[in-house]
């Protein structure tokens, strides 16, 4: 009887030594989960990494059996590399940008955008710039975002900050005011003209140009129309075209170490298919939505690199039993993060249908019940905190973002949009008193208090709080 008593004891206590390292798994970003299986895969012989999409889509079996001293040895050369180098782009950019007063949204934007830039100073590797925009912060919007590159594009060196090379080239010449119009007319996405650099060839290149241009019909007048061609002028665009620097950020050495700090931690997609389904199916990461289409709910790897147990390792059956353990919490995480994301979609369908404003009453509670978990689980998934993201059909918003208060049936989200509508709409301003008045009228009940609360949320000056 002890020894049955004794062994139930220790099934209960690793039981629950797994259930903490499963919560841990849970509150881990993507940064921290990657560094996790790094070490879980040097100490244990019997896992493997298969893939890594930071190093390439395919690379060699990394495990600790096999290549723990490569990649001790790699690691090192790295760090040797990096001492002594000159300075970085982003060490540049960043030394002019503080000099710059900006709002504390700007400032954010603009250290993102830096960060996000690629060995050749552009932004085309980042999946979008649209996607560094916080939507909790209002002021952070695609004019904001227009501005921040506009300021980069003019420091020193002058053209980093763009989508590509070639428009690097074009940026180069409108900030410098000096450029002739057919110059400027090539630069903007006609640089195959110039193939090859030689003025009659040139010439050639543009004549035919106009030619199949106008035998479009209704095509109307261009640039190009205005211009008189000659060697001459052509010859002189060629150079002042091949005076602007091909890569501005050449001479610089790039250092997104920041990267993982500032760029969102996505977790979830969800996409919009065609196609309408009986019935929700969270184990499938499926949610109902119109009568022709449906939610798909996917777990976003990002970055994360993917493992298994190594086939030819069979030498330590303790290990074997560890690897199998690692991988379950590795599911586990991929499961409970597909749970929470079909749970947000099913109760905030109508925001997920028609967009933001239309988000609805939602607590942690809540979806911990509708899921089967403890709300604390759901607390650490989706901790204001985080930098964890849901890419909603191209759009990121915090996992926090889907969880609000609401008065009555509308939402603190609802309620934020219908001020800002008001005040929009007012030839004067409106003092927190007549906002409360107007919203009331509306049917929301809403005291003064929380419609200051809500003003200085939304970053509305406190110019508005006159009578």
């Amino acid at each position: 009887m002890p020894q049955v008593q004794s062994q139930s004891q220790k099934q209960v206590q690793k039981l629950s030594q797994v259930q903490i390292q499963a919560v841990n798994f849970l509150a881990m970003t993507n940064r921290d989960l990657r560094e996790e299986i790094y070490k879980t895969v040097a100490e244990n012989p019997a896992l493997q990494i298969v893939t890594d999409p930071r190093r390439s889509s395919s690379i060699e079996k990394y495990s600790s059996a096999s290549s723990g001293s490569a990649a001790t040895d790699a690691n090192q050369q790295a760090l040797e590399a990096m001492e002594n180098r000159g300075e970085t782009l982003q060490q540049h950019l960043m030394e002019q940008l503080n000099l710059v007063k900006l709002s504390p949204d700007e400032y954010e934007l603009s250290q993102k955008l830096i960060y996000n830039l690629d060995s050749n100073g552009c932004y085309g590797s980042m999946l979008a710039p649209e996607t560094l925009l916080d939507k909790t912060r209002p002021a952070q919007n695609v004019k904001m975002l227009e501005r921040c590159i506009d300021r980069i594009q003019r420091m020193d060196p002058v053209g980093t900050c763009c989508r590509t090379l070639e428009e690097s080239l074009f940026v180069q010449a409108k900030i410098a005011g000096d450029a002739s119009p057919l110059a400027l007319f090539i630069l903007d996405g006609h640089l195959e003209l110039l193939s090859p650099p030689q003025p009659e060839r040139v010439l050639k290149n543009l004549k035919e140009y106009l030619r199949e241009w106008h035998s479009k019909k209704f095509a109307p007048k261009i640039t190009l129309d205005e211009i008189a061609l000659d060697e001459e002028v052509v010859a002189s665009a060629i150079k002042y075209i091949t005076s602007l620097n091909p890569r501005p950020a050449g001479e610089y050495i790039s250092d997104t170490s920041q990267t993982d700090f500032l760029q969102p931690d996505i977790i979830l997609s969800v996409e919009k298919k065609q196609g309408s389904v009986p019935a929700d199916d969270f184990e499938k990461g499926i949610v109902t939505g119109g009568p022709d289409f449906h939610f798909q709910i996917k777990y976003a790897n990002g970055e994360l690199p993917e493992v298994q147990i190594a086939p030819d390792y069979s030498f330590d059956a303790k290990s074997v039993q560890k690897a199998k353990e690692f991988l379950h919490l590795l599911k586990y995480r991929q499961n409970s993060v597909i749970l929470l994301g079909c749970a947000i979609v099913s109760t905030q369908k109508k925001f997920f249908i028609n967009g933001r404003g239309n988000l609805v009453p939602l607590t942690r509670r809540q979806i911990a019940k509708q899921i089967g978990v403890h709300e604390s689980t759901v607390s650490r998934m989706t901790a204001k905190k985080s930098n964890r993201r849901i890419d909603v059909m191209g759009e990121l918003y915090p996992t926090s973002y889907f969880f609000v208060a609401g008065l009555a049936d509308e939402s603190s989200e609802a309620i934020k949009i219908r001020i800002s509508e008001l005040v929009g709409k007012s030839d004067t301003p409106l003092s927190d008193e007549k906002i409360t008045k107007l919203l009331n009228e509306q049917g929301i009940k809403i005291s003064r208090r929380t419609v200051n609360k809500y003003r200085n949320q939304l970053g509305i000056s406190n110019s508005y709080n006159v009578e």
